[in-house]
Protein backbone atom coordinates (compact mmCIF):
# COMPACT_ATOMS: atom_id res chain seq x y z
CA UNK A 1 0.00 0.00 0.00
CA UNK A 2 1.47 3.92 -0.94
CA UNK A 3 0.42 6.57 0.78
CA UNK A 4 0.16 10.17 -0.43
CA UNK A 5 3.50 10.64 -1.21
CA UNK A 6 3.77 7.26 -3.52
CA UNK A 7 6.20 5.74 -0.36
CA UNK A 8 5.52 2.04 0.40
CA UNK A 9 3.24 2.77 3.84
CA UNK A 10 3.65 -0.66 6.05
CA UNK A 11 0.21 -1.85 7.32
CA UNK A 12 -0.23 -1.17 11.03
CA UNK A 13 -1.36 -4.73 11.92
CA UNK A 14 2.11 -6.88 12.42
CA UNK A 15 2.50 -10.30 13.96
CA UNK A 16 1.69 -10.42 17.47
CA UNK A 17 4.19 -12.43 17.73
CA UNK A 18 6.20 -9.26 16.39
CA UNK A 19 4.99 -7.01 18.67
CA UNK A 20 6.12 -9.37 21.33
CA UNK A 21 9.05 -9.52 20.66
CA UNK A 22 9.45 -6.02 19.85
CA UNK A 23 8.20 -5.43 23.57
CA UNK A 24 10.68 -7.51 25.10
CA UNK A 25 13.66 -6.63 23.45
CA UNK A 26 12.42 -2.88 24.33
CA UNK A 27 11.70 -4.22 27.83
CA UNK A 28 15.12 -5.61 28.33
CA UNK A 29 17.02 -2.95 26.47
CA UNK A 30 15.46 -1.45 30.50
CA UNK A 31 17.19 -4.28 31.85
CA UNK A 32 20.61 -3.17 30.59
CA UNK A 33 20.08 0.34 31.77
CA UNK A 34 19.01 -0.72 35.36
CA UNK A 35 22.08 -2.91 35.35
CA UNK A 36 24.26 0.10 34.46
CA UNK A 37 22.39 1.84 37.53
CA UNK A 38 23.57 -0.99 39.44
CA UNK A 39 27.32 -0.60 38.32
CA UNK A 40 27.30 3.07 39.09
CA UNK A 41 25.17 2.66 42.40
CA UNK A 42 28.19 -0.06 43.49
CA UNK A 43 30.92 2.40 42.81
CA UNK A 44 29.25 5.29 44.79
CA UNK A 45 29.01 2.36 47.78
CA UNK A 46 32.48 1.03 46.93
CA UNK A 47 33.65 5.04 47.44
CA UNK A 48 31.48 5.93 50.59
CA UNK A 49 28.70 8.05 49.16
CA UNK A 50 26.00 5.47 51.02
CA UNK A 51 26.00 5.07 54.30
CA UNK A 52 24.81 2.61 56.62
CA UNK A 53 23.23 -0.97 55.97
CA UNK A 54 19.80 0.39 55.50
CA UNK A 55 20.66 2.43 52.35
CA UNK A 56 22.53 -1.03 50.97
CA UNK A 57 18.94 -2.69 51.94
CA UNK A 58 17.50 -0.68 49.83
CA UNK A 59 19.57 -0.44 46.95
CA UNK A 60 18.78 -4.44 46.67
CA UNK A 61 15.66 -3.05 45.09
CA UNK A 62 17.44 -2.09 42.01
CA UNK A 63 18.88 -6.00 41.48
CA UNK A 64 15.11 -6.69 41.74
CA UNK A 65 14.06 -4.48 39.23
CA UNK A 66 16.94 -5.89 36.96
CA UNK A 67 15.95 -9.23 38.02
CA UNK A 68 12.23 -8.60 37.26
CA UNK A 69 12.89 -6.91 33.96
CA UNK A 70 14.36 -9.51 32.61
CA UNK A 71 12.05 -12.14 33.87
CA UNK A 72 9.14 -10.13 31.88
CA UNK A 73 11.30 -10.06 28.64
CA UNK A 74 11.52 -13.46 28.90
CA UNK A 75 8.18 -14.00 29.43
CA UNK A 76 7.13 -12.25 26.23
CA UNK A 77 9.90 -13.73 24.56
CA UNK A 78 8.31 -17.56 25.37
CA UNK A 79 4.97 -15.46 24.55
CA UNK A 80 5.92 -14.73 21.15
CA UNK A 81 7.29 -17.94 20.26
CA UNK A 82 3.65 -19.68 20.99
CA UNK A 83 2.01 -17.03 19.27
CA UNK A 84 0.22 -18.53 16.01
CA UNK A 85 1.52 -17.11 13.57
CA UNK A 86 -2.26 -15.54 11.95
CA UNK A 87 -2.39 -13.60 15.11
CA UNK A 88 -2.23 -9.66 14.34
CA UNK A 89 -2.45 -6.45 16.01
CA UNK A 90 -2.70 -2.27 15.44
CA UNK A 91 0.85 -1.44 16.56
CA UNK A 92 -0.09 1.97 15.19
CA UNK A 93 -3.05 2.64 17.39
CA UNK A 94 -1.43 0.64 20.21
CA UNK A 95 1.66 3.23 19.63
CA UNK A 96 -0.07 6.60 20.24
CA UNK A 97 -0.65 5.98 23.54
CA UNK A 98 3.09 6.43 24.32
CA UNK A 99 4.43 9.34 24.74
CA UNK A 100 8.21 9.18 24.10
CA UNK A 101 8.82 8.74 20.27
CA UNK A 102 11.93 6.69 20.15
CA UNK A 103 10.18 4.11 22.08
CA UNK A 104 6.99 4.20 19.80
CA UNK A 105 9.16 3.87 16.66
CA UNK A 106 10.95 0.57 18.20
CA UNK A 107 7.51 -0.68 19.02
CA UNK A 108 6.28 -0.48 16.21
CA UNK A 109 9.45 -1.33 13.61
CA UNK A 110 10.20 1.98 11.94
CA UNK A 111 13.42 2.38 11.05
CA UNK A 112 16.37 5.02 11.03
CA UNK A 113 14.66 6.32 7.85
CA UNK A 114 11.10 6.83 8.39
CA UNK A 115 11.41 8.33 11.52
CA UNK A 116 11.54 12.35 12.67
CA UNK A 117 15.09 13.58 12.72
CA UNK A 118 14.14 16.34 14.48
CA UNK A 119 15.74 17.61 17.90
CA UNK A 120 18.89 17.24 19.31
CA UNK A 121 20.31 14.20 21.07
CA UNK A 122 23.09 14.83 24.06
CA UNK A 123 24.85 12.03 24.64
CA UNK A 124 26.92 13.17 27.53
CA UNK A 125 30.79 12.38 25.94
CA UNK A 126 31.92 14.93 28.94
CA UNK A 127 30.32 12.58 31.78
CA UNK A 128 31.29 12.50 34.55
CA UNK A 129 32.01 16.00 34.84
CA UNK A 130 35.31 17.15 35.88
CA UNK A 131 36.09 18.12 39.35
Amino acid sequence: MKNYNGEIQRSPNVPVSDALRSTSDEVRMLAGSAADLQSLIGNLVVAGAFGGSQSIYELQNLDRLCQHLDAVADFLDGLSDGALPGWKVDVATAAKTIKLADVAQRLTGQTADSRNTTGEFEDFDSWPMPR
